[in-house]
């Protein structure tokens, strides 16, 4: 039970960034409710209010507790049809305050409030004290190292662009400390006090071996490089492994692969699926192990297709391509088969996307976030029975996405505003 505490309280300002017709557009929301969520997920209503709005008085809130506020505007049904979030934050510190909170519609894409000042394609992506969405490196050379920053906290970019001591091509962030790495080693960047320093890497492996990689994040905050998911490159089978407090170590796969796919699975470790024509199709690399083990899926040769769990015995692959250009498929992995295990299909795609990016809401429902082969972005809501196009409201090319800590998927790149998707 929340603690008692002195009568504090707040105004939510209700912001809908470039979008001009959250709560007027039919269906139109007809009420509101704001919930406080704690740290254990425990749900309590600070308020209700009927539309039009723009803020929502909070009343009185325990003064101790951590949590975010979650807006949902539904219908007289009780449809949700907007919803937004907060960052994570201390109740008690909003005596007086205005908290800003980024509203949209469900089930669509939607420009957050203040765009960025450029539009590279192709950037990395990253969560900076789970808090600032960085952006760096990408396409074009003259902007490759320097990084914006954009705060989820007050809705707009933080500060000018920072030049940085290398082209990131992958990332790792440990509190306000980012490993910026490229193919020649890797510095340590601390956002908060301005210093830089290189980084040696681990014995038994380079920076260069995961450069390019993917992130991947696990449920306790450990963080895996995993060099096989670069889509350019040599084919590495070796994983950088950053525990919490950001004490580092090198894992292997069974085998060297290029253009997989990877996701974490609580409960199970870090699947890798793809990117070889002759290692086995799916293969983990279990919580504490050092070594990848195989499971008893077939070769598969696609490359750049994302991953995602559905739960902890499935995961979603789709996107990518085969060696031939063709469409690799969303498709289905059973962990638990032991043995002549084959992947269950979804519905298709209308062409290739790679390199791709999966993200799922639930076991039945995921976002994915592609580039065609002309190098457009391209977004799909994906289901087993049918495959939705989730329509970008300016073009972009070569963008890149990442959960944002306001429950929702973002996506940058190729143009200057950050689409915003929650179911």
């Amino acid at each position: 039970m929340m603690a008692c505490s002195s009568s504090e309280s707040g105004t939510l300002q209700l912001v809908t960034g470039e979008e001009t017709d959250t709560f007027s557009r039919p269906p139109a929301p007809a009420k509101l409710e704001v919930d406080s969520v704690d740290s254990s997920g425990k749900k309590e209503t600070l308020a209700t209010a009927s539309l039009p709005t723009s803020s929502v008085d909070l009343g009185s809130f325990p003064q101790s507790a951590v949590g975010t506020l979650q807006v949902v505007g539904s219908d007289a049904a009780g449809n949700r049809l907007v919803y937004g979030q907060s960052v994570p934050i201390q109740f008690g510190a909003l005596n007086g305050a205005i908290v800003p909170v980024f509203v949209q519609r469900t089930g669509e894409l939607a420009r957050m409030p203040k765009p960025l000042s450029d539009a590279r394609a192709a950037p990395t992506l990253a969560l900076l004290g789970g808090r600032y969405l960085f952006v760096g490196a990408g396409a074009d050379p003259a902007l490759s190292r320097s990084a914006q920053l954009y705060d989820f906290a007050f809705l707009a970019p933080l500060g000018a662009p920072r030049t940085l001591p290398r082209a990131p091509k992958s990332v790792v962030f440990v509190g306000a400390v980012g490993w910026l790495i490229d193919d020649a080693g890797a510095t340590s960047v601390d956002f908060s006090q301005g210093t830089e320093a290189d980084v040696t890497a681990p014995a038994g492996g380079s920076f260069g071996d995961v450069a390019g990689g993917a992130t991947v994040v696990a449920g306790d905050g450990s963080q895996f490089v995993v060099g096989a998911t670069r889509t350019t490159g040599g084919p590495t089978k070796a994983v950088l492994s950053v525990d919490p407090a950001g004490k580092a170590s090198w894992a292997t796969l069974t085998e060297s692969r290029l253009g997989a796919s990877a996701a974490w699975v609580e409960g199970r470790g870090l699947v890798v699926a793809g990117g070889s024509d002759h290692a086995a199709g799916v293969e983990i690399l279990s919580p504490g192990t050092l070594a990848g083990a195989p499971l008893s899926y077939p070769p598969d040769a696609s490359t750049g297709s994302g991953a995602a769990a559905l739960d902890g015995q499935h995961v979603l692959l789709a996107g990518g391509a085969m060696p031939t250009g063709q469409d690799a498929g969303v498709r289905a992995i059973d962990l638990a088969c032991s043995m002549q295990c084959a992947p269950t299909s979804w519905a298709s795609l209308p062409g290739p996307l790679a390199p791709a990016q999966l993200f799922a809401s639930d076991s039945a429902d995921a976002l994915l976030v592609g580039d065609d082969p002309s190098g457009a972005t391209r977004v799909f809501r994906l289901s087993a029975a049918a495959i939705a196009a989730v329509v970008t409201k300016v073009p972009h090319v070569g963008a890149r996405a990442i959960v944002s800590p306001l429950g929702s998927v973002v996506l940058f790149g190729g143009a200057t505003e950050i689409e915003s998707f929650v179911p």
